[in-house]
């Protein structure tokens, strides 16, 4: 339970210490005295959101620290163990927001995240706040509220977990085939090119070959006529080269047989002669293989018509051509890749399919055994609220899945979506709470839920911000006496305006508002018996309080005593 609460430079609150009782805790005092301030302290200790608006004018930091006795559950002492913290029978939070933008928040004294936070508060405190009941008339949060009646959140995280997978496995064979539907056209204008890419037969440095050869056909005359003309100069003319050489020949043997010495000179001669008959043997079968051969030429220039004009296309040369049929090639096998994948993923949507509804459909029925069990339980706590003829159900709808092609109407939290239903008096159909519910009626609905919850664990601790929204007068004693069994197996504590419901507290707090050096600060102090019936009496007679409002404020709290 919460034991103690300290709040400093927050709000309009300079410096509050208040210790908390088991049972039922009234708060009470004027409006405007900073009882809902309190509420928004214990927020910030359930990880709420932060602002430096919430930091006192004139100063730099606010903190708020709360201690609370542990009960034997084991689920925050594991959530303590995993963390490193010890596991003691007595939890300090501490939460501090500066100017700075600096928030920290320290669980016994050991620095944790606010997510860390907003976990382990979860089985501490459970806060109905003063707008809460509107929130009854939304029905997205119903289906959650069931769920933590019948005990099936693990089975409906079950659902959850399972449903990711479909719903990621979903996307991705969407996203799979719109890209197959995308790239349908272009597929098919990739095969077109690979067929024509493929067809030319290409080979690689064709083109450059081909344009050597035309090169060599066009001037294949010239080229004839000066391997010719080089033949004849070296062998076969008049004057050949070789025929002048057989007379240096001469001339060098005369030499060296005068002058040993130069013996090498015949070896040079002779390395001559070798390199020029070489020459003109090759000069004479490269002119013999020269020819002008107008087909041949035609049909090189008919082949580099063909390259050309696929160049244009597919990059200019034959080695840019052949690169882009292999990316053809390879694009175009992706394509059965894509069908693989496809069938792939339609077998493991499948089979999620079928898991989800196995487990949703089974959820379902568990649930709508709950919300049997809740629409009876919530109209004997309403007929313990003065609402004794009021019918509530559950109802529940099933999604539209008309459209052929739409996605399925699976949801996170499984296949059904529910509705409160509430017949308030007799002879009127169940309806929506939207439709018919009025403030009071909505009060009331949110307390039997709240005392249903808490039976099932939702929280050692249980605040009310003014749940005597529209009630008043004898509807009022019975909601006080409803608070007071539940404090029973809760510590409960309660802000409201009311005499007939703070007539049933086991202990009254006041919260004060006043003005001390020109400063606006909220005080809270724990009321003694005959402050108790000064402070109803203040609550019922307004201003002027007299002997028979204070006879009336005792008599309410004799009644209260009596009903222990």
């Amino acid at each position: 339970m919460l034991s103690e609460l300290v709040v400093h430079n927050f709000a309009i609150i300079r410096h509050l210490d208040v210790s908390f009782q088991p049972g039922l805790n009234i708060l009470s005092g004027e409006t405007g005295a900073g009882k809902s301030i309190l509420v928004g302290a214990v927020n910030l200790i359930l990880g709420s959101r932060a602002s430096q608006e919430m930091i006192r004018t004139g100063t730099n930091e606010a903190t708020v620290e709360a201690v609370f006795l542990l009960s034997d559950r084991a689920g925050l002492r594991e959530r303590l163990h995993e963390w490193g913290l010890e596991a003691t029978d007595e939890i300090l939070i501490r939460r501090t927001i500066s100017r700075s933008g600096r928030n920290r928040v320290h669980v016994n004294h050991q620095l944790l995240t606010l997510q860390q936070l907003q976990q382990l508060a979860k089985g501490l405190i459970s806060v109905s706040g003063q707008h809460e009941h509107q929130l009854l008339l939304d029905s997205e949060i119903h289906l959650g509220l069931l769920d933590a009646f019948g005990n099936l959140e693990s089975a409906s995280e079950a659902v959850g977990k399972i449903y990711a997978g479909w719903s990621k496995t979903w996307e991705e064979l969407h996203k799979l085939r719109k890209f197959k539907q995308d790239q349908a056209s272009q597929m098919d204008w990739m095969r077109f090119q690979l067929q024509e890419l493929e067809s030319a037969k290409l080979e690689p440095n064709e083109d450059k070959e081909l344009e050597q050869e035309r090169n060599l056909l066009k001037h294949a005359a010239t080229i004839r006529d000066a391997a010719q003309g080089a033949h004849q100069i070296i062998y076969a003319g008049r004057g050949a080269m070789l025929e002048q050489l057989a007379a240096v020949e001469k001339n060098v043997e005369t030499l060296q047989s005068i002058d040993p010495s130069q013996a090498p000179l015949t070896n040079h001669l002779e390395q001559v002669r070798i390199h020029l008959e070489e020459l003109s043997h090759s000069l004479q079968q490269y002119a013999h293989k020269i020819s002008f051969d107008p087909q041949r030429m035609s049909a090189v220039e008919e082949r580099l018509a063909v390259l050309q004009k696929l160049g244009k296309k597919y990059g200019g040369t034959v080695e840019a051509m052949l690169q882009r049929l292999e990316e053809l090639k390879k694009s175009l096998s992706l394509e059965e890749d894509v069908e693989f994948q496809e069938e792939q993923l339609e077998k493991e949507l499948e089979k999620l399919s079928r898991e989800y509804l196995q487990e949703a459909k089974e959820l379902s029925r568990r649930r709508r055994e709950a919300a049997l069990r809740l629409s009876e339980e919530v109209e004997k706590t309403l007929a313990a609220l003065d609402m004794p003829k009021a019918r509530f159900a559950v109802g529940f709808y099933e999604e539209d899945s008309s459209q052929k092609d739409s996605k399925p109407p699976f949801t996170p939290t499984g296949i059904d979506r529910v509705e409160f239903l509430l017949s308030a008096n007799p002879g009127e159909d169940l309806k929506p709470l939207v439709r018919v519910a009025s403030g009071g009626e909505l009060s009331r609905i949110l307390l039997a839920l709240k005392s249903l919850l808490s039976r099932r664990g939702e929280a050692e601790t249980l605040i009310f911000d003014e749940v005597d929204t529209g009630i008043g007068g004898r509807t009022a004693e019975l909601v006080g006496l409803q608070l007071e069994r539940l404090a029973a197996r809760h510590q409960v504590i309660c802000i409201t305006h009311l005499p007939q419901i703070a007539c049933y507290g086991e202990h009254h707090y006041k919260v004060m508002k006043q003005t001390v050096d020109d400063e606006t600060v909220t005080d809270i102090r724990l009321l003694s018996p005959e402050d108790r019936i000064e402070e109803l009496a203040r609550m019922l007679g307004g201003i002027a309080i007299s002997e028979k409002t204070r006879a009336h404020a005792e008599e309410l709290r004799q009644r209260a005593r009596e009903s222990r």
